[in-house]
């Protein structure tokens, strides 16, 4: 599906840095990323592909993966557009049977797993590919953010400690993630709550470190 298609609009993003949401700046990226050239990067749920590309064009070997035929087909476009190679896929984040193990150096996960439920099955088949001493990088809404009142940003309406989603995400809380990444057997060696100028944070930020084989 091309990227004029109007049940996909085009999004405009930056590629030469990582948006990992509201109120995440550049500066995350060049820390938590770093040098990426040579490097096999896994993007999961990529999207329209801005993250991918923008990795390829920075020289990552990038990997992009998405449960969405039309997303897809953005990245491709995406991709000949700005005339680098990304490897696709069709499937969900916790779907990865098709990379073997150890295979990937970075994976990255961009908001995607506000619309997973079950973190335990992603960091699990994510520990599977990553390699040795490897990282994985996910961003989500902020629970603050999410369950506040749209209307009142200052108000909070909806729980935290819940498993029904807000609308159509699913709230993960940053206790949640890091003891779902030490279930997976990775170390938390980041954990980032950042606003994007309003009175609670917008996104939350988790680097983890592969352990053991």
């Amino acid at each position: 599906m091309p990227l004029h298609d109007p049940r996909l609009p085009h999004v405009d993003r930056v590629l030469d840095v990582v948006d990992l949401g509201p109120g995440v700046g550049a500066d995350v990226d060049r820390r938590l990323i770093g040098e990426v050239n040579r490097r096999r990067i896994l993007d999961l749920g990529c999207g329209q592909g801005h993250t991918a590309v923008g990795l390829a064009l920075r020289g990552a070997r990038a990997i992009a993966v998405d449960d969405d035929v039309a997303q897809l087909a953005a990245t491709r476009t995406l991709a000949a557009r700005h005339d680098v190679t990304v490897e696709c896929h069709q499937a969900k984040p916790a779907e990865l049977a098709f990379l073997a193990a150890d295979h990937v150096d970075l994976a990255v996960a961009v908001t995607t797993l506000s619309w997973v439920q079950d973190l335990n099955r992603v960091f699990r088949q994510v520990h599977r590919v990553v390699g040795p001493n490897g990282h994985f990088i996910m961003s989500v809404p902020h629970p603050a953010a999410l369950c506040a009142d749209r209307n009142d940003s200052s108000r909070t309406v909806a729980a935290w400690d819940r498993s029904e989603p807000v609308g159509d995400r699913y709230v993960h809380t940053a206790e949640a993630v890091v003891s779902a990444f030490g279930r997976a057997n990775f170390a938390v060696d980041a954990v980032l709550e950042r606003h994007d100028g309003g009175p609670m944070p917008a996104t939350l930020v988790v680097r983890a470190r592969k352990l053991g084989v």
